[in-house]
């Protein structure tokens, strides 16, 4: 029950969040999107993406242009994505199985390196001790996020409005699990 108040919880906020910023944050995902055609753009843009959404969850204004910060850890965030990348592809070649489990524990990454200012490794590390404690919430919260994003990819033009909701609910929910220890 608890698992389903706070995942209720991150939810709701998060679509106020995304009510109140909606101009600023399909801006910023548009943006993103552009800057990830050149493939050496991809790892900061996300970073920048999640730049954004910590900012707002934190209450703080931002900007679309904000979503360039992500540069400003341009090592950070390739070292991250090519960890990630590593790692899960390894789960899915050996089994899909291992790959989906990966996907669940290292779904805070991102977040929490920005959060936490960690680095890479640190990183996949913390939201695996985190997700780990706390795996029901995880699966549940996983599950929901990827329900929201496949409907977002039913259309062209949907991921404008799921990407940046489902990433501020993503920060929402490191934020809790970082919070909760």
């Amino acid at each position: 029950m608890q698992e389903e108040t706070m995942i209720n919880n991150i939810l709701k906020k998060g679509w106020s969040i995304f009510r109140q910023s909606y101009v600023t944050l399909i801006i910023s995902t548009i943006i993103a999107a552009l800057m990830m055609l050149l493939v050496v753009t991809i790892p900061p843009m996300i970073f920048g993406l999640f730049y954004v959404a910590i900012q707002l969850a934190k209450g703080k204004s931002v900007r679309a242009k904000d979503v360039f910060k992500g540069f400003d850890h341009f090592l950070r965030s390739w070292g991250l994505t090519l960890l990630m990348l590593l790692a899960v592809g390894l789960g899915l070649v050996l089994l899909v199985i291992p790959g989906l489990l990966l996907l669940i524990l290292y779904q805070f990454a991102f977040a929490i390196s920005l959060l936490e200012d960690r680095k890479a490794y640190d990183s996949l590390k913390r939201s695996y001790e985190l997700v780990k404690k706390n795996f029901s919430f995880s699966l549940v919260f996983f599950v929901i996020m990827m329900v929201i994003s496949a409907i977002g990819g039913l259309t062209r033009f949907g991921v404008f409005l799921t990407v940046p909701f489902t990433m501020v609910c993503s920060v929402l929910a490191a934020m809790e699990l970082v919070k909760k220890k």
